[in-house]
C-alpha cells in the first residue's frame, strides 16, 4: 500500500477530488444539450422536447444515486471499486448516436424518453452516481473537512454550470455532433481515471480512519419519515420550477433557441451558492426577497395574459423570482442535511433526487395530459411560498385586513377589464392605451397588498390566478394544450374603411402564427404573411405554380392562391393545428377552388422523403415552432431532400421571418453547396392593418428561373466564405442571433 502522510494526503485529496467532481458534473451538463441537439431532427423541434430530455436525465440521475445509495452499505473502498466497474460497462454504450424509430414518425414523450434510454441511461446514470460516491469517499478519508463534505456538491454544480454554458458558448459552434460524442467519451475516459486515483490517494487513512469512526456510525441515528418527506420536497418544488419556467418562457416570452439554458444555469447556480461554506445571503432576507419576488412574477404573468406584452424587463424578471425561490428552497435543503455524513450523505442526495425526478415526470408526463394551458409556472411559484419559513407563522390581524383588502381591488379589478376597458379607448400614453395603464396601476396596489406576508400572498395570488384562467379570458375562443405546445384563438375588433369588422388570431405561445377576418366579403383576404403585394404574391403571380407542398399549415391563409388548376399538399406536424385551422378559421373551406387540398401529419422533412418521387413547382416551408424555425428544415442534406422534389423549374420558397435571427446568410450558403441559386425579399411594410411584415428566401436550379425576381424587389445575399455551412451534424444557431428589442 501506497505510505502518503496526512500533510501530502491533505495537499493532494481537496484538490483532486474537488476537480473530479467538476469534470463528472461538467459532462453530466454537457452530454445533455447534446442529446437535445441529436434529437431535433427526430422530433421536428418542439420545446416540449427538451422538457421531456430534462426528465429523462432527472430520473437518469435519480438512479445514479439510488446507485451510490446501494453500494454505501459496502466498505468505502471496494464502494469505490464496484462503482469504477459500473463506469466502466458504461464505456459499452460510447460514443452516443441517438437514431430514430424505424417509422420514422415523430416520437412523443413516452418515445422520446425511450429513445435517450436505449443509448444514455447507463453512461448517464454511472456519472451522475459520482457526486454522492466520491462525497462519501472524502468523508472516509481523514481530511481535516471530511466531517463535512456537502461543500464538495458546490464544486460538483460549479462543474455544471460550466459544462452547460461551454455548449452553446463553445462546444456547439466549434464541432459537429460526431466530434462532441467523441469528446464526451474521452472525457468519460478520463473520469474513470481521476476516480482510480481519488481511491488511491487517500487510502493509506482509510483503515485507520475507518476503526476510529465504526462506534460512532454504529451509534447513529436511523432517519424518520419526516426528514425524508422533507428532503423530497424541498427538491421537487425548484425542480418543478425549472421545469415549468423553462416551458413559459420559450413559449410565452422568447422563443428563442437554447434559451433553456438560462433557467438551468441558475438553477445549477442556487445550488452553489446553497451548499458553498459561505453564506451569501442571510436567510432571513433570503425568505423575504422570496415573498417579494413570487408576487411580482405572478403580477407579469397577468400583465403577460392581459395584453401579450413581451419584453426582455419580463423575462429578467420570472428568472430573477425563479432564482430567488430555487436558493430559498435548496438552502433549506441544506439547513436540513445530515450531521452523520459518513452514514447518511447518500440516503440525502437519494432523497434529494426523488424530488427532482418527480418534478421532471410531473412536467413532462402528467402535466401536458392534464392542463390545457401553462399555469403550472404559477402555481410552482405558489408552492414554493409555503415552503417559506415564514408562511409557517400565524396570520395577525394586519395581514388579515391587507388580504381581505386585496381580495376586494381583485374583483373591482376584473370588473374594470371585463366590462369597462371602453372608458380610456381612445387615449394613449408612449403608444400604449390608457386602459392598459389603468389596469396595471390596479395590479400593482393589489399585489402591494398580497405581499405583506406569505399566507396572505398565497391566498391571495392564488385568487388572482384564478379569476384570469377562469373568469377573464372573455375573447379567448380556443386554448390547445399538447405535445407540441399551447394553441390559442383569440378574436379582437378591427376597423377597415372606417367598418368595424372581428379579426381572428391564432398564437402559438406568443407568436401570432394565422390570422383571418370572419366576415364576409373580407375572409377570403390574403393576411399576415401572404398579401398579393409581398413575396408570396410575387411568386404565385409570376410562376404559376401546378402542384404546391408547404410545410407548416398555420390557419391555411395561403390556401387561398388556389386556383382550379393547383393542387395544394399541406405537411403539418401538429394535428392540433389542422383541427384549428379547420374547425377555427374557414380558408380552407372559402377559398377551395375545386381542388380539396391534402393533409399529411409529421415532420416536413420526414414526410417529404416519404412522397417518394413526386415532383413540386413549388415546395414552401413555413414551419414554425412558437417563433423559432427548427434548424433541421434548414441544413443542407434537408435543402438536398426539398431539391429531389422539385420540377426542373421549380422554387423552394422559405419564410424566415423572427425576432431573432438572421437566416438569410445560411441560407444561401447552404443553397450554394446543393448547387442552388437564390433570392431574398424584405418585405418591411406594414399595407393593412391585417398584414405583417416578412423575410422570404427563394432558390432553384436555375438562375434564369428567379431573374424575373430581380425586378420586383428581390436581392441576392453574397455567400459569405468564412460561413460554416449547416449540415445534420453541425449548426451554429448563436452565429445567426440579431438582438432586436
Amino acid at each position: 500500500m501506497i505510505k502518503i502522510n496526512a500533510h501530502t494526503r491533505d495537499l493532494f485529496t481537496l484538490p483532486l477530488f474537488s476537480f473530479t467532481l467538476f469534470i463528472s458534473a461538467a459532462l453530466m451538463f454537457a452530454v445533455q444539450p447534446m442529446a437535445g441537439r441529436m434529437l431535433l431532427p427526430i422530433i421536428g423541434g418542439t420545446p416540449t422536447g427538451w422538457i421531456v430530455t430534462m426528465a429523462f436525465f432527472q430520473v437518469m440521475l435519480l438512479a445514479g444515486y439510488f446507485l451510490a445509495h446501494a453500494l454505501s452499505r459496502l466498505p468505502a473502498a471496494l464502494h469505490g471499486f464496484v462503482f469504477l466497474v459500473v463506469l466502466a460497462i458504461g464505456l459499452m454504450f460510447l460514443p452516443t448516436r441517438i437514431a430514430p424509430a424505424a417509422s420514422g414518425d415523430v416520437p412523443e414523450a413516452l418515445g422520446i424518453f425511450m429513445l435517450l434510454a436505449q443509448t444514455l441511461a447507463l453512461p448517464f446514470m454511472a456519472v451522475s452516481a459520482t457526486s454522492s460516491t466520491l462525497q462519501r469517499l472524502f468523508a472516509t478519508s481523514g481530511h481535516k473537512d471530511a466531517k463535512d463534505p456537502y461543500f464538495l456538491y458546490a464544486a460538483s454544480n460549479l462543474g455544471s454550470f460550466a459544462g452547460l454554458f461551454a455548449y452553446p458558448l463553445m462546444i456547439e459552434p466549434l464541432l459537429g455532433l460526431k466530434a462532441q460524442s467523441h469528446y464526451w467519451f474521452y472525457g468519460y475516459t478520463m473520469l474513470i481515471a481521476l476516480i482510480g486515483l481519488c481511491l488511491v490517494v487517500p487510502s493509506a487513512t482509510l483503515a485507520a480512519y475507518k476503526t476510529q469512526t465504526k462506534k460512532k456510525r454504529d451509534k447513529a441515528q436511523p432517519l424518520d419519515t419526516k426528514t425524508k418527506l422533507k428532503w423530497v420536497l424541498y427538491a421537487f418544488v425548484p425542480s418543478g420550477l425549472l421545469m415549468s419556467i423553462s416551458v413559459h418562457i420559450t413559449t410565452d416570452i422568447f422563443s428563442a433557441p437554447m434559451l433553456w439554458v438560462l433557467p438551468l444555469g441558475l438553477y445549477l447556480l442556487t445550488f452553489v451558492l446553497a451548499f458553498s461554506r459561505r453564506q451569501w445571503i442571510a436567510d432571513s432576507a433570503l425568505n423575504r426577497m422570496q415573498l417579494i419576488a413570487v408576487t411580482f412574477c405572478v403580477g407579469f404573468l397577468v400583465i403577460l395574459t392581459i395584453s401579450l406584452r413581451v419584453s426582455w424587463l419580463g423575462l429578467f424578471v420570472q428568472l430573477l423570482g425563479f432564482t430567488v425561490c430555487a436558493l430559498m428552497c435548496h438552502r433549506q435543503l441544506v439547513l436540513s442535511r445530515p450531521a452523520d455524513s459518513d452514514r447518511h450523505l447518500t440516503s440525502f442526495y437519494l432523497y434529494m433526487s426523488i424530488g427532482g425526478a418527480l418534478g421532471g415526470i410531473l412536467n413532462a408526463f402528467i402535466i401536458p395530459n392534464v392542463l390545457d394551458r401553462l399555469i403550472e409556472y404559477p402555481l410552482f411559484l405558489i408552492a414554493s411560498l409555503c415552503l417559506n419559513p415564514y408562511f409557517r407563522e400565524r396570520m395577525t390581524l394586519v395581514p388579515k385586513m391587507y388580504l381581505g383588502l386585496g381580495l376586494v381591488m381583485t374583483v373591482t379589478y376584473v370588473t374594470y377589464l371585463m366590462t369597462g376597458t371602453e372608458i380610456f379607448d381612445a387615449l394613449t400614453v408612449r403608444g400604449v392605451s390608457a386602459n392598459i395603464l389603468v389596469a396595471d396601476f390596479f395590479l400593482v396596489c393589489i399585489l402591494l397588498m398580497f405581499a405583506t406576508g406569505a399566507r396572505t400572498a398565497s391566498i391571495g395570488l392564488l385568487a388572482l390566478l384564478f379569476c384570469h384562467a377562469i373568469i377573464l379570458p372573455k375573447n379567448v375562443l380556443v386554448t390547445d394544450r399538447n405535445f407540441f405546445g399551447v394553441v390559442k384563438v383569440f378574436e379582437h375588433p378591427i376597423t377597415i374603411d372606417q367598418k368595424t369588422y372581428t379579426l381572428r388570431n391564432l398564437y402559438h405561445g406568443t407568436t401570432l402564427h394565422g390570422t383571418q377576418i370572419t366576415e364576409e366579403p373580407m375572409n377570403t383576404q390574403l393576411t399576415s404573411y401572404y398579401s398579393e403585394a409581398g413575396p408570396v404574391g410575387n411568386i404565385f403571380n409570376l410562376y404559376i405554380p401546378k402542384n404546391i407542398a408547404v410545410v407548416g399549415l398555420g390557419v391555411g391563409t395561403i390556401y387561398c392562391y388556389s386556383t382550379p388548376e393547383n393542387k395544394f399538399t399541406f405537411l403539418e406536424i401538429d394535428p392540433a393545428i389542422v383541427e384549428t385551422a379547420q374547425e377555427q378559421f374557414s380558408f380552407l373551406k372559402d377559398c377551395n377552388k375545386g381542388n380539396p387540398p391534402r393533409f399529411i401529419i409529421g415532420d416536413g422533412r420526414i414526410e417529404m422523403a416519404k412522397l417518394k418521387d413526386e415532383k413540386f413547382d413549388l415546395i414552401i416551408l413555413d414551419a414554425f415552432s412558437s417563433d423559432t424555425i427548427p434548424a433541421h428544415l434548414l441544413t443542407t442534406e434537408a435543402l438536398e431532400e426539398y431539391k429531389s422534389h422539385l420540377t426542373e423549374r421549380g422554387i423552394i420558397l422559405a419564410n424566415i421571418s423572427n425576432r431573432y435571427f438572421n437566416l438569410a446568410p445560411i441560407l444561401f450558403k447552404n443553397g450554394a453547396i446543393v448547387g442552388m441559386f437564390g433570392r431574398a425579399r424584405l418585405d418591411g411594410i406594414r399595407r393593412t392593418p391585417y398584414t405583417t411584415p416578412s423575410f422570404w428566401v427563394a432558390f432553384s436550379r436555375h438562375e434564369n428561373t428567379l431573374k424575373p425576381l430581380d425586378h420586383m424587389d428581390w436581392i441576392t445575399i453574397p455567400v459569405l466564405q468564412g460561413l460554416r455551412p449547416w449540415t445534420d451534424d453541425y449548426t451554429n444557431i448563436l452565429r445567426m442571433l440579431e438582438f432586436k428589442i
